[in-house]
């Protein structure tokens, strides 16, 4: 799920590795982790007339991909800023589509820097390849959650503000930010977020289901629940927006 940057450090030249770098271009281009290529979320999300967020059509995301010279095979390491959700997002999207492979860098990119380690601005030209999604079971659509609550654990990442503006009926505050790690770390450690979901009384007998605004800090979370032990798992992408905009119910 997750590499250390002592490993990505020795692994910085593999050609069985693909590095992902989901900062805004501009970021990208002023530094970034050697042998890294840009993908942004705005790149692998698909939107919705309604303004959701919602996972790529898999044949348009499969072209995206082998054009960055990621296959099935090799192992893709997501890097991104500390506190920005989005390398969660993209690091999902992968996995949705069925690259198995996909990690995530333990640190921020701006921790990477902090601890002396190479960025430089050398734009790497990706060697092209084929990509063949295999969609898994870890995204969940409004109908089928609708149909749904009371038998599975709504987990709701966003702010205290917004979780009580309105809400899905049933689902748990849980803002994505309690699970935060510190010394630069993207999240809190196996040990302090199965405490973390125990204090909360996160039962695991249930199928968790993680939403926000857009999908994206709620992916963070879809992390973290899994880093701390839950197997049964899944993001609802469209998450309130898609919700408000079918006209569903609201506590």
């Amino acid at each position: 799920m997750f590499v250390t940057h002592s490993w990505l450090k020795e692994n910085l030249n593999s050609t069985d590795i693909v590095i992902l770098d989901t900062r805004p271009k501009i970021a990208y281009s002023y530094g970034h982790i050697p042998n890294s290529v840009s993908l942004t979320v705005e790149q692998i999300i698909k939107i919705s007339p309604e303004g959701a967020h919602l996972a790529p059509e898999p044949e348009v995301a499969s072209k995206l991909l082998g054009e960055l010279g990621i296959d099935n095979v090799k192992t893709v390491v997501v890097c991104g800023d500390l506190m920005d959700p989005s390398v969660f997002r993209v690091a999902w999207t992968l996995q949705y589509l069925g690259q198995q492979n996909t990690k995530v860098l333990d640190v921020g990119i701006g921790t990477w820097q902090s601890l002396g380690l190479d960025m430089n601005r050398v734009q790497k030209k990706p060697t092209p390849t084929t990509f063949v999604p295999k969609i898994q079971n870890i995204r969940i659509e409004a109908q089928e959650l609708h149909g749904m609550i009371g038998k599975v654990t709504i987990l709701d990442a966003r702010s205290p503000q917004e979780y009580f503006g309105g809400h899905l009926p049933g689902s748990v505050l849980f803002p994505f930010t309690d699970g935060i790690g510190q010394d630069g770390k993207l999240l809190d450690s196996q040990e302090s977020l199965a405490n973390l979901f125990l204090q909360k009384n996160i039962p695991k007998n249930q199928e968790v289901i993680c939403y926000c605004m857009h999908g994206h800090r709620a992916s963070s979370l879809y992390y973290q629940a899994k880093l701390a032990g839950f197997e049964d798992v899944r993001l609802y992408d469209g998450s309130f927006i898609d919700w408000y905009s079918k006209r569903l119910p609201l506590e």
